[in-house]
């Protein structure tokens, strides 16, 4: 028995002692990348180099916000300033090892690099051909993917919560984008696009529950089956539908809806308060599930069925009933992401959601299966999706394949779990049977 207890006890250590090790590993990472920005970008910078920021976004002339004028930096200092707070990040995880944050501290540090680096393109004298960074531009492209990301981490939570994983939300994404622009094409209506769009990701999302539920099936498989199912299907329709009536495919950008006042404050009007109808319904769904999951009786089942289902159907809530809603709904809000995401790009083209839906499933764990965790998340990978793309522009002396490869290489990290211990929902994923 001295030999068992010594063991338990031994394993408990061990196992104490993991996360701060991870803790720790991406503490040294965060600190490596900051000093390697330092000596290769900021160092690497001429004393005379200098980069140029501009406020004034393009293509809002009706709703332009009020004029800010240029604002020129050293580039190597500027550099140096933001390598400084990569690595003082580092040392502050490595010496503090906070149980919070850590994953977000981790994504700051992304985003930090990749502004780094669009410093150093951009700088004058340098061999880039675009000599300014158009910060506004940035934010407000950056904005479209985040929400994006924001509807699929949203509709994780909802699914996930419940105790169903959602591994089918970059189908539903295609789904909502497909259908979506059809209806628009030919109702030139945003509103039926979304109303379709809830429907077939709502479709989609009951077709996993019924699998997962009344069959039993893993949801990893259902999910992955769905996803190349609707890829598949979609291209296919593309062929067949699309290419030989163009007219089902027109091409339609959601206009944007300006608050007034709100709209002409400099960088912010523009990003956040000139913005198209999904945006700011994207901002109620995320009230309203917040609310919902944790302010309601209806919220306190979902949240019982995903930790102890056996509990939960004790005292008369029906796992099933509740698991079903839920994979439903969440369906129908990544199917509105889907429509949304067609809505900014102008129409529906094969694969261009290019992962979106598992890198909103990152941010989801990301933000620890909370809707306001998934938010920053979200905001965090979407504008390193976004930067990622915009230094294409800039000839940085580095694969557009690598860049690219950026954000789900931070994805991949967080879903292994090297960046501390995440405890998702109890049954997440795990089959209910009835005793």
């Amino acid at each position: 028995m001295g030999n068992v207890t010594i063991a338990e006890s031994t394993t408990e250590q061990a196992l104490a002692v993991k996360p701060e090790g991870r803790t720790r590993v991406i503490a040294v990472i965060m600190a490596i990348v900051g000093l390697l920005t330092l000596l290769v970008f900021g160092m690497g910078s001429a004393a005379t180099a200098h980069s140029t920021l501009n406020f004034s976004p393009i293509n809002l002339s009706n709703s332009a916000p009020l004029h800010l004028g240029s604002l020129t930096l050293t580039t190597r200092w500027t550099v140096v300033v933001l390598a400084l707070v990569m690595i003082g990040l580092g040392v502050e995880v490595f010496l503090r090892q906070p149980k919070s944050f850590v994953m977000g501290r981790f994504g700051v540090v992304a985003v930090l690099f990749l502004l780094a680096l669009l410093f150093w393109a951009a700088r004058t004298p340098g061999p880039s051909p675009v000599s300014f960074i158009n910060l506004t531009d940035i934010l407000t492209g950056s904005t479209e993917v985040v929400m994006v990301l924001i509807f699929g981490s949203l509709s994780g939570v909802m699914c996930e919560r419940s105790g169903v994983v959602n591994i089918a939300i970059e189908g539903q994404y295609v789904a909502g984008a497909f259908f979506g622009s059809m209806v628009v094409s030919t109702t030139h209506n945003f509103f039926y696009a979304a109303i379709v769009g809830a429907l077939v990701g709502g479709l989609l999302g009951l077709l996993l529950a019924f699998l997962a539920l009344r069959y039993l099936v893993d949801q990893i498989i259902v999910g992955v089956v769905i996803v190349t199912m609707m890829s598949s299907l979609s291209s296919y329709l593309n062929l067949q539908v699309l290419t030989p009536f163009p007219q089902y495919n027109t091409g339609n950008l959601a206009p944007n809806l300006a608050i007034p006042l709100l709209s002409k404050i400099p960088i912010l009007g523009p990003v956040l308060f000139n913005q198209s109808g999904f945006f700011y319904l994207m901002i109620v769904l995320v009230a309203l599930v917040s609310f919902a999951l944790f302010k309601t009786r209806y919220g306190l089942h979902v949240r019982a069925v995903g930790e102890h289902p056996h509990a939960a159907a004790t005292v008369g809530i029906s796992v099933s009933r509740v698991r079903y809603i839920n994979v439903v709904l969440g369906g129908a809000i990544a199917g509105i992401g889907g429509v949304a995401f067609m809505a900014s790009q102008g129409q529906f083209q094969p694969g261009y959601t290019s992962g979106l839906g598992y890198i909103a499933l990152a941010a989801m764990i990301f933000g620890r299966w909370r809707p306001s965790g998934a938010v920053v998340a979200s905001m965090i990978f979407g504008i390193s999706v976004f930067l990622s793309y915009t230094l294409v522009s800039y000839d940085v002396p580095v694969s557009l394949y690598v860049l690219q490869m950026f954000p789900y290489i931070i994805t991949i990290i967080v879903v292994a779990g090297l960046i501390g211990r995440v405890r998702p929902p109890g049954a997440d994923g795990v089959p209910y049977r009835r005793d």
